[in-house]
């Protein structure tokens, strides 16, 4: 029985780790950027390999930029990142 007991409590601590909640990884687009595009683009969106990111919205619209990240251009590579963290960064950039 203690076996049994043992067994249904480490099942239940699996499926909790395994839940769908987004609060356990960074889905925000300041996480995602900084892990995914800072090395490029600077920690503080000023440039460095890539081109700075600094006022996106003046220089294009969010589907514009959502193609940028998503199919990549000249020098950057595109599918760096899936659609759901691809449309979160888009946005958080156009808000900075």
């Amino acid at each position: 029985m203690n076996r049994l007991l043992a067994a249904f409590a480490l099942l239940l601590l699996f499926l909790t780790g395994c839940s769908s909640d987004k609060s356990s990884t960074a889905m925000d687009g300041e996480s995602i950027y900084k892990e995914s595009c800072a090395a490029c683009h600077g920690a503080q969106l000023q440039g460095a390999v890539g081109p700075t990111v600094v006022d996106m919205k003046s220089k294009y619209s969010e589907v514009e930029v959502l193609k940028i990240i998503s199919e990549g251009t000249n020098k950057m590579p595109g599918n760096l990142l899936d659609n759901e963290k691809s449309e979160i960064v888009t946005k958080w950039l156009m808000e900075k």
